[in-house]
């Protein structure tokens, strides 16, 4: 499973995700042996190509928020 090797922990759904489609991901998350992490290129051969120009390993993403305090 490419999300376990990948090291997902923890799974969610969006619209229209059953609560047996959950059960089932986290079956096989917690069933599942964590095998080699795979590399961006086995990820995107199976998932399919990024839909940015960059792919997050460049430095090149949206440059980071200022963090405010909190007031209190």
């Amino acid at each position: 499973m490419l999300a376990r090797d990948a090291g997902v922990r923890i799974i969610g759904g969006c619209c229209g995700t059953t609560p047996e489609h959950l059960r089932v991901m986290r079956a096989a998350l917690e069933e599942r042996e964590k095998g080699p992490r795979p590399t961006l290129e086995q990820i995107a051969a199976v998932l399919g190509g990024f839909s940015s120009a960059s792919d997050g390993t460049d430095g090149a993403g949206p440059a980071p928020r200022e963090r405010r305090r909190r007031r209190g």
